[in-house]
């Protein structure tokens, strides 16, 4: 099998931390070590909750003095983890996209719709399962509204009240509705307020709802 470009560019990590034809020395690689470590830290620190405190030799590091004081060294570090972060990922993010059927439709959606609906493929391709399952429901929600002409309506109205109305208006058949409301809105809200979701879960909230957007687009 011809070896993947994302492979290639994995197994040039180390070769770039050459120097020449000479390998790092043991103090470099612990430096490097420490710095990959410090960065990993630093990017988590803006994620999530973090105390922003690292130690080494049993020194307490402040890391946003650290990051202040060397900015460059830093940055440096940050770009090396996100790149093989992002390289390392890529493998997973192909065998999704193929996993993906295309997405047909007689109509095409407003450019606000198709954010929704772009962005729940998208964050599934990544990896991003929870919002994935959210947007997914978002999309299938935002799409209802387009189509009854509620879209930037600012009255509440449930998803389920959506589906109701849409079947009044014909805009979804019974199978369709079942689906936005069983396989789309039911499982998004299992995920999203009972745990994490995982490949397959996500992968079958997302076929969902472009089944659902399908028919809608596709009438």
């Amino acid at each position: 099998m011809e070896q993947r470009l994302s492979e290639f560019l994995l197994n040039q990590v180390e070769s770039y931390e050459m120097d020449g034809a000479n390998r790092p020395s043991k103090q470099d690689r612990a430096a490097r070590i420490v710095l990959g470590e410090i960065a990993e830290q630093l990017i988590e620190a803006r994620e999530s909750f973090s105390n922003e405190r690292f130690s080494i030799l049993d020194i307490e590091l402040d890391l946003e003095k650290a990051l202040l004081n060397e900015p460059e060294i830093n940055e440096i570090e940050i770009d090396r983890v996100l790149s093989c972060r992002s390289l390392e990922n890529v493998s997973a993010m192909v065998k999704r996209v193929i996993l993906l059927s295309k997405l047909d439709g007689v109509h095409t959606p407003s450019n606000q719709t198709a954010v929704y609906i772009r962005e729940a493929a998208r964050t599934y391709i990544y990896g991003f399962m929870q919002a994935s399952a959210a947007m997914s429901r978002a999309a299938v929600e935002q799409a209802l509204k387009e189509k009854m002409g509620l879209q930037g309506n600012r009255d509440h109205i449930t998803f389920k009240e959506l589906v109701k109305k849409a079947k009044k208006m014909n805009i979804l058949d019974q199978s369709a509705a079942d689906q936005a409301l069983d396989h789309v809105a039911y499982k998004a809200n299992d995920v999203l307020h009972n745990g994490p979701a995982d490949d397959r879960i996500t992968l079958s909230i997302l076929d969902a709802a472009r089944g659902v957007l399908r028919h809608i687009y596709g009438v």
